[in-house]
């Protein structure tokens, strides 16, 4: 008994260290020893030295695997086995804030995701979360695209075709249909989607259909870098007789008969999956009921379903006949309950058939960039008609915002962003060329420019902060300045239509913002509107330069628009509004007034009648939709917007 105090003792004062190193976790590191050293003591005092044997034991076992633990990761961190997931119980989801690159020799690509654990581009902010969505996708490694960047997945495509609707992609390699299931009832619900889309694929979602809860290993695989390592090199590393992954084909006729969907004999395994298919799907269909949304099924073909190359590869290894076959099983079988219970079926198969280009990488067994092509050609042809409600201006998630169309209708200029550069970009309708004409890593806002195509105007600087300037720039000359009053900041320009005069507010330490009116020639604030100290924002001109409209904020802190009469030096209000209203823009014939109002908890476009004074809103999505600016003609309407992960420019033909 003499031996094992000494040693008991040496272990709690060492591993303190060793499990702060690796938990970063004060309690976790001193808290366990503790806890040793009091059962140590009892268990000693109490002279049962076979428990105490194997107490020190487990102890020293412990001790052992969490100093190897340690040891792995400080000589071998190139080694280590990147963990993309956490267990949460009866399924498990991407880990939150994750940014990752997955090197292959058939893929390159990089993984990130939000707070949520979503997946995000590089541009997008983790802190940012859903809360809602319209569609959402759940599935396996097939839909999850880990071997893809996020521009290349079917649901970020599909975007691109819907640029109303938030899409969230929920899918999680390895998930068989019960932890899709189960994430469903847990968080997916929470998102309230309207339509829920679930992949299934031939390749593993019609053998072991189970529910299950999470086992040790599945928390070692989460925590353990040294036991995944070995997991996947080790202990998980099966001889592939084709160089690539063939299920549902296995080597012997037992395993055909218990988990091949192919393969024409049954036994009581497949019989009871297939019950279990049915009743999982009914179980989706039920879930989507309770929560109002529409269930569709993806189904996606194995390999095997669309090369004869590769099925005849798995029947001449596997010594299978063509008579002990039938290719079309997983998808006779989907259709059919999806007949029964009502859900609409989009079966890939066909289309991967004709498909030019293979779907697939030759030995993973994911879909390719053209494979989620295939996914979102599908899709957006299945639901055409719901198709260019808006037309996605920007190419990618890059906080494009403040579109202005300038030259005469031929140049669209906005904001734009290339990871920590700020820019002011030109470009013609159809996005087919962009042209940076101001760069900054300081923050580049508001781009303007003037209808004689002499000058551009912006604002740059920390706009959280209200450390903004108005920059002003002669595209003959080159030269730029600051136009705020000195100890004065400012944003928001804007030009009159003569090109003579800019409008914008600038304000004073504290101060409201007030608008100020500056000649360009004599490069001075000629005039200022007297706003009584109520704070003022986004000026606009009218067509023919008598006013200039703003948003005045009123008691109940919610902002209004007004006009003010150039000449007669007066104010007066123009629209006032239950809710709060933001970004202003006018006509090209003065009789509209486009605005971004607050009215249903997210931001809207809406049209103001000046003449008749009839409010239309032309946006309700859950997204936000903000910053509009009319065309060269009254219908042509443009604005930014955010929804969800995906942000843009986006184009509407409006019917007045």
């Amino acid at each position: 008994m003499k031996w094992f105090k000494p040693i008991l003792f040496a272990f709690v004062f060492f591993n303190p260290i060793v499990l702060l190193i690796l938990f970063k976790s004060y309690w976790i590191a001193f808290l366990i020893p503790l806890l040793i050293v009091v059962g140590g003591y009892f268990i000693t005092q109490a002279h049962k030295l076979r428990l105490t044997v194997w107490l020190f034991n487990i102890f020293a076992i412990v001790g052992i695997a969490i100093n190897a633990e340690l040891v792995f990761r400080q000589l071998y961190p190139d080694k280590n086995v990147p963990n993309i997931y956490e267990v949460r119980g009866n399924y498990y989801f991407n880990k939150p804030n994750l940014n990752q690159r997955f090197d292959d020799e058939e893929f390159n690509s990089h993984y990130q995701t939000n707070g949520q654990g979503y997946r995000i581009d590089f541009l997008s902010n983790p802190k940012d979360s859903i809360k809602e969505c319209d569609w959402l996708f759940l599935g396996d490694s097939f839909t999850q695209g880990a071997q893809v960047n996020y521009d290349e997945m079917f649901s970020s495509l599909l975007y691109r075709d819907f640029p109303d609707k938030i899409i969230v992609n929920a899918g999680m390699s390895g998930a068989g249909l019960y932890e899709s299931l189960n994430y469903l009832r847990d968080k997916g619900k929470k998102l309230k989607p309207k339509r829920i889309f679930l992949q299934i694929g031939a390749f593993n979602d019609f053998y072991n259909i189970r529910s299950r809860e999470a086992v040790w290993s599945e928390y070692l695989m989460e925590y353990s870098d040294l036991y995944r390592y070995l997991q996947y090199n080790l202990l998980d590393n099966p001889t592939l007789p084709l160089g690539r992954w063939t299920e549902p084909f296995f080597a012997s006729q037992e395993e055909n008969a218990n988990f091949n969907i192919f393969f024409k004999e049954s036994s009581d395994l497949k019989k009871k999956d297939r019950e279990e298919f049915e009743s999982v799907i009914s179980q989706f269909k039920d879930e989507a009921n309770k929560i109002g949304a529409e269930l569709i099924i993806l189904l996606v073909p194995s390999k095997e379903q669309i090369s004869e190359v590769m099925l005849n590869e798995v029947k001449d290894i596997f010594r299978i006949k063509d008579s002990e076959l039938d290719m079309s099983a997983p998808n006779t079988l989907t259709s059919e309950v999806c007949s029964k219970y009502n859900i609409d079926l989009i079966d890939l198969l066909d289309s991967f058939k004709s498909s030019e280009k293979f779907p697939f990488f030759m030995r993973d067994e994911h879909l390719n960039t053209f494979g989620h092509s295939l996914i979102a050609n599908e899709v957006s042809s299945y639901y055409s008609g719901e198709r260019e409600k808006y037309l996605l201006f920007s190419r990618g998630n890059f906080n494009d915002r403040y579109p202005t169309v300038v030259d005469e209708g031929h140049g669209v200029l906005f904001q734009t962003q290339e990871q920590e550069l700020y820019k002011i970009a030109l470009s013609d309708g159809l996005h087919n060329r962009e042209d940076v004409l101001w760069s900054s890593p300081k923050e580049l806002i508001h781009p303007t420019k003037s209808k004689d195509g002499l000058w551009l105007a912006f604002t740059q600087g920390d706009q959280n902060h209200g450390e903004t300037d108005v920059v002003l720039f002669n595209f003959i000359t080159g030269k730029d300045w600051t136009i705020n009053s000195k100890g004065y900041h400012a944003a928001i320009p804007a030009f009159s239509n003569d090109s003579k005069l800019i409008a914008y507010p600038q304000w004073r330490g504290n101060e409201s913002p007030q608008i100020a009116i500056y000649d360009i020639e004599k490069k001075s604030v000629i005039d200022q509107i007297n706003n009584n100290g109520k704070e003022c924002w986004r000026p606009v001109f009218a067509p023919n330069d008598s006013l200039i409209y703003y948003i005045q904020i009123d008691a109940k802190n919610k902002f209004n628009v007004y006009s003010y009469h150039l000449s007669k030096k007066m104010s007066q209000e123009v629209l006032t509004t239950k809710y709060n209203i933001w970004d202003i823009a006018i006509s090209p014939s003065g009789k509209y007034l486009a605005y971004a109002g607050n009215k249903d908890g997210n931001w809207d476009i809406f049209i103001f009648d000046l003449e008749s004074k009839a409010i239309k809103q032309v946006t309700k999505s859950i997204g936000n939709e903000w910053d509009p600016a009319f065309g060269v003609t009254d219908d042509d309407l443009w604005f930014a917007g955010v929804f969800g992960i995906n942000n843009g420019i986006y184009r509407m033909r409006l019917k007045l």
